[in-house]
């Protein structure tokens, strides 16, 4: 069964006040690109977009059914609230951003993830800790898989004099 909406608008309401958030979070049906995107905060406008339609192809394709969405769309915006309360967000994404070593990047990136995920851990103790551990360890996957091919290229560089 897909997302219900009663229960997106109450999840939504229930964290924005379990976290005492000032941050806006809508719902789109679908991601624009081509990538699939379940959330997305913009530091900008400190708003959360949540998209449905992948939420749910993601809980489709790492669980095998749509059983655990509701849980699923949970913890995915409980990682989009770890984004817009994370007070290092902004030095840590202006250090990525300026950032010319590819691993010292990967590390940075993966950083940004494992705080989001560890807030989003704290704010919703009550979904499944499998499910909830499972959609990290997806989530985390290519962030380490980026530092280890970083660490791969580095140690292979010789300085030439």
């Amino acid at each position: 069964m897909p997302v219900n909406q009663r229960h997106v608008k109450t999840t939504i309401q229930t964290l924005l006040h379990r976290a005492s958030s000032d941050v806006r979070v809508r719902t789109k049906k679908k991601f624009p690109g081509s990538r699939s995107v379940g959330g997305k905060f913009s530091m900008g406008s400190r708003i959360i977009t949540l998209y449905l339609q992948e939420i749910e192809e993601q809980c489709f394709q790492l669980f095998g059914s749509l059983r655990s969405v509701d849980d699923y769309f949970r913890i995915i915006l409980a990682h989009e609230m770890g984004h817009a309360h994370d007070p290092l967000l902004e030095q840590l994404s202006d250090e990525l951003d300026h950032c010319p070593q590819p691993l010292e990047a990967a590390r940075l990136a993966l950083r940004i993830e494992q705080n989001a995920w560890d807030y989003a851990s704290e704010l919703v103790p009550e979904v499944d800790r499998f499910v909830f551990e499972k959609i990290v360890q997806c989530s985390l996957e290519a962030y380490h898989e980026r530092i280890q091919e970083a660490a791969t290229t580095s140690s292979e560089l010789e300085v030439i004099a």
